[in-house]
């Protein structure tokens, strides 16, 4: 038996895919759906599904919901009544563990030839490594994951008559959007493109509904503080207003005004004056589009951003197919297709399409553990006795009818031989002479395997037995033509040995088809020896989401050598050449082995690949987090506003929209999720900013206001910590850099953004050479404990910098720094002077 599973941030389903039949396998109360809801009582007794859910309004408290989108941090969800916690990798796994019974409960069967769990195409490499870990807890070892859009299309292949075209993949689920560009030939799902925004989904718009319409309902209506989402004496309101709010949108996909309801019994919560709280709060339909108006624009803009990418215009594509429990609104299903002028496909179910595709998917590969490959689709046969014929034919196809190409060698070619074919299910082709080249098209009636019997004729009319064969073909319900890598994944290196900024090399391209291999090629920037614990080398990764400065991309991960791994008396030198082979399968994990020649020693990734150090805690450092990066969009939005002398474009009036509604999510409330939610779109705003301040327009003013900075912080705190000749070929970059910006031609503007970064690496070198200035990083990190990766090693090493600052040792201290650093979470936030130097340099 093959599964599918689409494990959902609000539902999720399971398909099972035996012999050629899917089948959904429902939940005990019959629903083809399971709500990914689990709820722990005070005896530390757990419900799942509906059950958990119905008892939300109940004990909000108490319940696990909306885990999906933690996925990939180490933020734990509290269970009050019974004082324990669980992760969200530990939710997910009981989820897929409830999945897995209802399968095996229904078919009967207890053996899992593969399994296949979705998960968006926005998904990071984090979240993915996530929900394997999750699988392993669940007790499924041949598991692989597959994009949640190439899923839905593998769905709709599988129930269409044309299996040749292109269409479009709208997905919007509780936690995610993703969109997919298809193109089927012959039922062969190839993905064109993909693109997606990891936290938009009906999770977003239950957080507005109650931002927008409850909270000023009951602030209007009992007397409670400003702050109150945030107090935890009214977290349980919150729990009970954000099911409520969750219901009524549900609703309003089929009437046209809902009340967002909760009896004064249910809330169980006394104002400030000791009034009983309950809720009442009419919501029309027509608010509620009004409401999710914006997001469904972003997601149009990224469709229409799509098809020009690629070439194509709305006349290319023969519909849209809608998935996700969303994508019910009335007002989506009309808006999308209106908008962009492509019809909608309403044929598929959207709330099972995705487990309906990855059980399809599942039965596609051969597995072998966690290593996936597709199934061979051809066959070669050959027959020598008697006669020579070669038979070409598909062993796998998702068309009804195949056809059977025989080739006649010269011997055996218009001599009066005749082959015919017979199937199981009654059909025969007949005698057909045999010329040197037949084409014989059979019908494949049956789902799965489709048997033939091949039979050879003399030109007497007599059998030619021992030229008899016997052939299977399989008809399957789709097949996809390849699995796209989802991200461009890259590295973190210094530019070269004489510009001491980082920039991003990729190693693996957005699109790339998998699984792929490749090897990398870098340097090291500094001597590392045997024994040296604290000192590395870090391969850092990020997503590359064509931000240019490296820190404002996803962080995902690092590969990292400390000088205790190597042999004793071993030594990697300043330029010693470091080889980084990667191996990316298709699920989208990343694998590496990384080679030192000059030190004849290879390290495997299993021991150095540590991803969860981008994990991030947003149940118990969110808000510092949320506010930090915050402050920052904050503070980029207003120089941007001067630099462009505070010309307000179109762009840069949606950025200030955009930062004002994380700054109100993050003020209406503080837990795990809007926390999460608001980080990740600073970062994008962020990202936005630093594309208007890049753009050729700005480039002068920019570098005009870096190189002010630049010299500014190399008098102040840099200068007299380097030599004459230093301070010299500073003074002669600037006054290059100045001649260059003031003649402002492109060339020259080039020329000028080289010079600063020559300034700029001749600063960092007398920072790391100022006692004073270090110091006071030290201070700093001090303050930004919330941002460490690991609190117990952080804040020894703090205690560490200050041992080292009492005995004068600034060497110690500089490595202190070093390590500190490393230990800190990529949040996008500013970084210091001391943050920007990578270990690895180009080759």
């Amino acid at each position: 038996m093959y599964i599918g599973i689409d494990l959902g941030t609000t539902n999720s389903a399971i398909v099972g895919n035996s012999k050629a039949e899917l089948k959904i396998y429902k939940t005990t109360d019959g629903s083809d759906t399971l709500a990914s809801v689990i709820y722990t009582d005070k005896r530390g007794h757990r419900l799942y599904g509906k059950r958990a859910y119905d008892q939300a309004l109940l004990s909000p408290e108490n319940v696990a919901a909306r885990f999906k989108r933690l996925m990939g941090t180490s933020s734990k969800i509290e269970f009050e009544s019974s004082q324990t916690s669980m992760t969200p990798e530990e939710c997910s796994a009981e989820i897929l563990k409830i999945l897995m019974g209802q399968a095996f409960t229904e078919s009967g069967e207890n053996q899992v030839d593969g399994a296949v769990i979705t998960i968006p195409a926005a998904f990071n490499q984090m979240q993915s490594e996530a929900t394997i870990r999750a699988a392993k807890q669940a007790g499924l070892s041949q598991v692989a994951l597959l994009q949640e859009p190439i899923a839905a299309a593998m769905a709709v292949m599988s129930q269409v008559k044309n299996k040749n075209g292109q269409f479009l993949v709208y997905d919007i689920g509780g936690g995610t959007f993703d969109l997919a560009l298809v193109q089927s030939i012959a039922g062969a799902i190839n993905i064109i493109s993909h693109e997606g925004i990891n936290m938009l989904g009906g999770t977003d718009f239950d957080r507005a509904i109650v931002n927008e319409y409850v909270r000023p309902w009951l602030l209007e209506n009992f007397d409670l503080p400003q702050d109150f989402q945030k107090n935890a004496k009214y977290s349980r309101l919150i729990g009970i207003a954000r099911l409520a709010a969750e219901k009524a949108k549900i609703e309003l996909s089929s009437s046209e005004s809902e009340i967002i309801f909760a009896s004064d019994e249910e809330v169980r919560i006394k104002d400030e004056k000791g009034n009983e709280i309950y809720l009442d709060v009419e919501l029309t339909r027509k608010q509620l589009e009004d409401l999710i108006a914006e997001d469904i624009e972003r997601t149009i803009q990224l469709t229409r951003k799509i098809l020009k990418d690629n070439g194509y215009t709305h006349e290319d594509i023969d519909r849209i197919v809608f998935v996700g429990g969303p994508t019910k609104m009335p007002f989506i299903r009309n808006k999308v297709p209106q908008e962009l002028g492509i019809p909608a496909d309403l044929q598929i179910d959207p709330m099972t399409a995705v487990a309906l595709g990855a059980a399809i998917y599942a039965e596609s590969r051969e597995w072998d553990g966690e290593t996936t490959k597709r199934k061979i689709s051809r066959a070669n046969n050959t027959i020598t006795e008697g006669i020579n014929l070669k038979f070409d034919h598909p062993s796998r196809t998702s068309d009804d009818k195949a056809k059977i190409r025989i080739k006649a060698e010269a011997d055996s070619a218009d001599k009066g031989f005749e082959v015919q074919i017979d199937s199981s299910s009654g059909w025969t082709s007949g005698r057909i002479e045999i010329k040197e080249s037949n084409t014989v098209e059979v019908p494949l009636s049956d789902m799965g395997e489709n048997s033939f019997r091949v039979s050879v004729y003399d030109k007497a009319g007599k059998p030619v037995n021992e030229a008899s064969a016997a052939y299977t073909i399989v008809r399957t319900h789709a097949s996809s033509a390849g699995i796209p890598a989802t991200h461009t994944i890259s590295v973190k290196v210094r530019e070269s040995s004489d510009r001491m900024n980082n920039i991003l090399t990729p190693i693996i391209e957005k699109g790339r088809s998998l699984p792929a291999t490749g090897e990398s090629k870098f340097k090291a920037t500094r001597d590392l020896k045997s024994g040296d614990i604290d000192d590395h080398f870090g391969f850092e990764l990020f997503q590359d989401e064509g931000a240019k400065e490296p820190e404002l991309n996803l962080f995902i991960g690092q590969f990292r050598i400390s000088g205790d791994d190597l042999e004793a008396g071993m030594r990697i030198r300043e330029g010693d050449e470091i080889i980084f082979n990667w191996e990316m399968s298709d699920s989208g994990l990343l694998k590496a082995t990384v080679d030192l020649p000059s030190v004849g020693q290879t390290f495997d990734t299993p021991k150095f690949y540590v991803d969860q150090e981008g994990h991030q805690a947003f149940d118990r450092d969110g808000v510092k987090i949320a506010e930090n990066i915050l402050s920052d969009t904050e503070q980029e939005l207003i120089e941007l506003k001067e630099l462009t002398e505070n010309k307000q474009s179109e762009e840069i009036e949606r950025i200030q929209k955009d930062l004002e509604r994380q700054k109100k999510n993050l003020i209406s409330s503080s837990d795990a999720d809007t926390t999460r939610s608001v980080t990740e779109s600073s970062r994008h705003i962020r990202q936005s900013i630093s594309a208007i301040k890049n753009a050729p327009e700005n480039k002068a003013r920019v570098l005009g206001k870096e190189l002010y900075e630049t010299v500014s912080t190399f008098d102040e705190h840099a200068r007299e910590h380097v030599d004459e000749k230093t301070q010299e070929l500073f003074d002669l970059n600037e006054k290059h850099a100045v001649e260059c910006l003031s003649r402002g031609t492109d060339k020259d503007v080039n020329a000028a953004e080289s010079h600063i970064a020559a300034m700029r690496s001749t600063v960092m070198r007398g920072l790391w050479n100022n006692p004073e200035f270090l110091l006071n990083a030290l201070v700093r990190a001090s303050e930004t404990s919330h941002l460490a990766t690991d609190k117990q090693k952080y804040e020894q090493l703090i205690q560490k910098g200050k041992m080292a600052i009492e005995a004068n040792d600034v060497d110690e201290l500089r490595m202190v720094l070093f390590n500190l650093n490393d230990l800190k979470i990529r949040v996008g936030g500013t970084s210091s002077q001391l943050d920007k130097l990578a270990s690895i340099m180009r080759a």
